[in-house]
């Protein structure tokens, strides 16, 4: 059976739910499964230590601080490529069921990673894994590469009024 490669865009919230739940249900079928978060920080989350006491591998790439306009994105762009070489890594494995890109679109987007090495990535006629990839905007030549895109729209979200996030519903 061929890979298939799944993406959840949009600027709405539950894109890295959706694909963890994906990872549940991989896992829940023996199959092997790996997450890796771009843009993620490194402080801990809830769902790294649930899934990581479940047997999924999760890995994460990214700064504590956040990329602005003005930012140099010279140690995001390092972190954002290792966390690239991992995912050639392990889908070059043929050892995973499923692998989880989450946040790459962004990567792409903050041109952290460039989009041709997505592309090749996940473009490859000789991968067995079937891949995730999340973030807000999906480019046009990605999406004939993808099997399914689901977009996730936001309405309203409290961050509008400049609350902010709550630890076990944001993190």
């Amino acid at each position: 059976m061929k890979n298939k490669v799944l993406a959840f865009v949009g600027d709405g919230e539950g894109k890295t739910s959706a694909a963890i739940g994906h990872a549940i249900r991989s896992e829940g079928h023996n199959k092997k499964t790996a997450i890796i978060q771009f843009l993620k920080g490194n402080r801990p989350t809830g769902e790294h230590s649930f899934l990581h006491d479940k047997g999924i591998e999760i890995h994460h790439f990214g700064l504590a601080s956040f990329i602005y306009k003005d930012t140099d994105k010279t140690p995001h762009i390092a972190k954002a490529q290792e966390g690239l070489a991992l995912a050639k890594q392990l889908i070059e494995s043929n050892k995973y069921f499923l692998i989880i890109l989450d946040e790459i679109l962004d990567a792409v987007a903050l041109d952290l990673i460039p989009q041709k090495e997505l592309e090749s990535l996940i473009g490859s006629q000789n991968i067995s894994s079937h891949i995730i990839i999340t973030g807000r905007i999906i480019p046009p030549e990605l999406s004939t590469k993808v099997y399914l895109i689901t977009k996730f729209q936001k309405i309203k979200h409290y961050y509008d009024k400049g609350e902010k996030g709550i630890e076990g519903l944001d993190w």
